[in-house]
């Protein structure tokens, strides 16, 4: 029997129950968190959304945020349907449950998209709620404001609120307020929350794992591309200059007052800027983020707080730059490549300094001018390469290492580790081109199909999904059921995941998933020393 009408905090919603093996499971679609960021509310903290009368009705998903919609590859992949209407109006979240009745106390998993902190939607198809559901999860999906309405900082709101943006941080926050008050209602136990996100949203868990304003609400935490423990929060100052430099570029006084901003029309304001000059930049403010990094968070501010952290095979950048000092030039220097076996040496060379002689990299790796390339990649997702940009969190050791750091600074804390191997399925029409998986590996974001158990016939039109990627969606996806459910992704006829806590271990979830534990060879040891110096991570 469905849930049906739940009466929360501010009035009654009524959702729409799925059909056919999905049966019994319902959803409600752009249930308010929060007043509408209008008016006197733009650029400000989130206020209580106004209470209803009667049934409010729950079967249409809310406005995503105002953003410029992607068109890379992953446009093909996840927007291959008409774009979402957008608006400032945008505080909603999406209940997905299988509770039949209030007070079941599900595990409750709150999901946070990708993007950046600048792009993408709560309910983008690829992470489709109802499997998780039927094996248990009662699954919330947060909208929340990005880029300039999200996180943009100027001098005269700083002024007038004490600091200035992390408006988007504040959302999350305030859908956390409204799911301890409220899941309850939909058969969810607001004291067993994990948040989960890939990419951009991977750093919102890790905030959300550490913060004060979390007050150890948060149970649990899975980040896809993964954990951003080494990530410094931009200053106030320097996002305020950036702020005021978005509105030299929109056209618009920097000097403009709040009022002004305020009342300025949506698209008058908001312009598809590069990303440089967009905000989207969560800042170190003393209140919901009272350190400067990540990684200072979690040692002053993580408490008993379980981890899934995980990396694509793909997406590791073989060529950013390092600040080990190991190297002696810029690694972009090789920025035109790597086609033969002498580019892969030199590659290396300048990149490891003298650990390649140390390890003999030479002999050690051995390479071809055909597979120099591929091997170039193989290395840079296991955690040879620079920690520039986004690598920080796309790396398979470091991922590892984060297992035994945390062991021996919270040791009741149980983390996880994964590397993402599997390759989708491609039409013939793409063999060869640069949508092959043989050419993209298991690039950014693409576990999300699996995770979520989400794929379908004919979702995305150009995947003809297999046998086999039907099978390993409903093991992995269980996997990540288990997780939400006690802290361990484990049971009995699965194959067994060591803690990463316990000897560096971790799982390739590929073709098949394999565990594996401790520093194996001299390869490994390398990589891990090489990550030691790359992190200024301590000695063991």
């Amino acid at each position: 029997m469905a849930l049906g009408i739940v009466n929360t905090k501010y009035g009654k919603v009524e959702g729409m129950e799925y059909n056919g093996i999905y049966s019994g499971i319902t959803v409600y679609k752009g249930i308010p968190y929060a007043a509408p960021p209008l008016g006197r509310l733009r650029f400000a903290p989130p206020r209580e959304p106004d209470s209803w009368e009667g049934v409010r009705s729950c079967r249409q998903f809310p406005p995503a945020a105002i953003q410029t919609m992607l068109t890379d590859r992953h446009a093909r992949e996840y927007y291959f349907a008409d774009s979402p209407e957008m608006s400032e109006d945008c505080l909603y979240v999406n209940v997905c449950t299988g509770a039949s009745k209030p007070g079941e106390r599900r595990p409750v998993f709150m999901w946070f998209h990708g993007g950046g902190l600048t792009n993408c939607y709560s309910y983008e198809v690829q992470f489709n709620p109802q499997e998780l559901a039927k094996k248990g999860i009662v699954v919330v999906t947060v909208g929340q404001r990005l880029n300039l309405f999200g996180y943009l900082c100027l001098p005269q709101l700083t002024r007038e609120q004490g600091t200035s943006g992390n408006y988007g941080l504040m959302d999350q926050f305030k859908a956390l307020d409204w799911v301890s008050e409220n899941i309850s209602a939909f058969g969810g136990d607001p004291d067993n929350i994990t948040a989960g996100g890939q990419s951009g949203g991977a750093l919102k868990c890790c905030v959300m794992a550490a913060s004060p304003a979390s007050r150890g609400r948060i149970k649990r935490v899975i980040n896809q591309s993964g954990n951003k423990w080494m990530i410094p929060f931009k200053s106030l100052k320097s996002q305020e200059e950036l702020g005021k430099r978005y509105l030299r570029y929109a056209g618009i006084d920097p000097d403009i007052s709040v009022e002004e901003l305020r009342n300025m029309d949506t698209h008058t304001l908001y312009k598809d800027a590069p990303r440089v000059l967009l905000p989207g930049d969560m800042v170190y403010d003393s209140d919901l983020i009272p350190y400067r990094s990540v990684r200072e968070l979690f040692e002053h501010g993580l408490e008993n707080v379980d981890f899934i952290n995980g990396a694509d095979d793909g997406e590791a950048e073989v060529f950013a730059e390092s600040v080990s000092g190991l190297n002696e030039v810029p690694v972009r220097k090789f920025i035109n490549g790597i086609r033969s076996s002498m580019d892969f040496y030199a590659h290396f060379r300048n990149l490891l300094g003298t650990l390649y002689d140390k390890y003999d990299f030479g002999n050690l790796v051995k390479v071809t001018d055909e597979n120099a390339w591929d091997m170039a990649r193989f290395l840079a997702n296991r955690g040879l390469c620079g920690s520039e940009g986004m690598n920080v969190s796309r790396n398979l050791m470091l991922n590892r290492y984060f297992g035994m750091y945390m062991r021996e600074r919270h040791p009741r804390n149980h983390c996880y580790s994964y590397l993402w191997t599997h390759q989708l399925p491609c039409p013939q029409e793409d063999k060869g081109t640069p949508l092959d998986p043989a050419n993209t590996l298991a690039w950014h974001s693409t576990e999300l199909w699996f995770t979520f158990a989400s794929l379908r016939e004919g979702i995305p039109p150009h995947r003809p999904w297999r046998e086999i990627d039907y099978r390993l969606a409903d093991i992995i996806s269980t996997y990540w059921a288990n997780f939400i459910k006690t802290g361990n992704p484990n049971e009995e006829g699965l194959p067994w995941w060591p803690e990463s806590g316990a000897d560096y271990g971790y799982m390739e979830l590929g073709d098949t998933c394999s565990g594996h534990q401790g520093i194996d060879g001299e390869l490994e040891q390398l990589i891990l020393e090489f990550v030691r110096a790359e992190y200024k991570l301590e000695e063991r």
